[in-house]
């Protein structure tokens, strides 16, 4: 029974088909007037791809990727192809609609030439039969499947293949084989641009990157030794120090890390998401040490601050309640910090330490600033505060254990912090 309700099922809605197949083929068929074919516009949709690019190009440009120079060889490089693959308008095609007989004599063959070639070709008992599973999703298109970048590459091969000594031309060739996941010709045109430019730093640290990616995802090697030049050329790249974090991680030196992730803390602007990844980053690495047993020192090299003018700063001493001590680790991590009554919660300056080294003497100036444009010497009265941080992470989270003194006036001396609270 069940089958031959599959069956009439089946052929109820093959026949159901078969009318709106005719319907939509049938009335053009039958109509005897002529009617002006529309017409292709090519040159629109060329226009839409070509501005597309000019679109991205532009982008590139406002993001600080492209100097004026390289955007306006690139804006012109496709102007000139636009020019080129606009076709001229087409004229339009009239067409004759054939008489009705045809209509009638494909009326009745879509039905007859269909249940032939099932009865011939098809498988009624598969209707009957458990259906196959589903065939796997096809692979997603690969960074090589952007058609839109694909002229501009070829456009830079072309033009490098005439000029070998154009810079900026492998410069722009190395950026745009990395947007596309070339990495191992990224970094070979890279290496162009550093023979020309051996001593820009974040030259170097881009060719790292790639040459990373090209060889497995791992800075061992070579991109270890560009970035040790970029970092020598400029302590403060901020990419550079970014990389020498990730190296120093990968190779399982995470008090390292840290120094190198602190320094960047500090040349990025606070409460942005960079920042805080940043932060969550020293975290975990900070995390890592202590497990590993290894102790962070001041990072070396790091630029020194200027010294604190006189009464600005703040010092005392942390120490943990009592009915806390039973509930904090040693290897807990524990953040003292100041900050602004009335300003954002990012912090002016701050020391890390673990809960091990309590009590802590402290000291906070202007050399413990997290920011140099906003340092503890800019404000009369700060807020001081210590935090044991179970997740290791710099952001205040449910359970932390903290104290708080303030607001305080800068040149504060003896000032004594218990953290004695639990955060809710």
């Amino acid at each position: 029974m069940t089958n031959f309700w599959t069956v009439s099922t089946f052929w109820a809605l093959f026949l159901l088909f078969i009318g709106i197949a005719l319907a939509w083929v049938l009335p053009p068929l039958l109509r005897r007037d002529t009617r002006t074919a529309p017409r292709m516009d090519v040159k629109e949709a060329n226009v839409a791809i070509y501005r597309d690019q000019l679109a991205e190009l532009k982008a590139d440009f406002d993001s600080g990727d492209l100097d004026a120079q390289q955007y306006e060889l690139a804006r012109l490089e496709i102007t000139k192809r636009l020019s080129e693959d606009v076709p001229q308008e087409s004229s339009p095609v009239v067409v004759a609609q054939p008489r009705r007989w045809p209509a009638y004599a494909i009326g009745g063959a879509i039905p007859a030439l269909a249940v032939a070639l099932y009865v011939w070709l098809g498988n009624p008992e598969a209707l009957v039969v458990e259906p196959a599973p589903p065939a796997p999703e096809a692979a997603t298109a690969g960074p090589e499947g952007r058609h839109d970048v694909a002229p501009m590459i070829a456009a830079l091969e072309a033009r490098l293949e005439q000029n070998p000594a154009d810079a900026e031309g492998w410069y722009m060739l190395a950026r745009s084989y990395s947007a596309v996941g070339r990495f191992e010709e990224s970094a070979q045109a890279y290496a162009k641009v550093v023979e020309q430019f051996p001593n820009e730093a974040r030259l170097l640290a881009d060719y790292a990157d790639v040459l990373a990616m090209a060889q497995g995802r791992t800075l061992k090697g070579k991109p270890q030794e560009l970035i040790n030049r970029a970092l020598e050329l400029n302590p403060s790249d901020e990419k550079a120090l970014h990389l020498a974090g990730s190296a120093a991680y990968e190779s399982g030196n995470f008090a390292q890390a840290v120094q190198y992730w602190q320094r960047l803390l500090k040349l990025l602007p606070p409460d942005t998401d960079n920042a805080r990844a940043i932060a969550e980053a020293i975290a975990d690495a900070g995390k890592a040490a202590a497990a590993a047993g290894q102790v962070i020192q001041p990072a070396p090299g790091a630029e020194k601050s200027a010294p604190a003018a006189p009464g600005a700063a703040i010092s005392g001493t942390v120490s943990l309640g009592k009915a806390l001590a039973s509930k904090v680790a040693a290897t807990d991590t524990v953040f003292i910090f100041a900050q602004s009554p009335q300003g954002p919660k990012m912090p002016l300056a701050g020391v890390r330490i673990t809960a091990s080294q309590l009590p802590y003497r402290f000291v906070l100036d202007d050399s413990s600033a997290m920011t140099p444009n906003n340092k503890l010497s800019d404000h009369p009265q700060v807020m001081v505060s210590a935090r044991v941080s179970k997740s290791g992470q710099a952001m205040a989270q449910s359970g932390d254990f903290q104290g708080q003194a303030g607001p305080v006036k800068l040149g504060q001396q003896g000032l004594n912090i218990e953290i004695d609270t639990v955060l809710p």
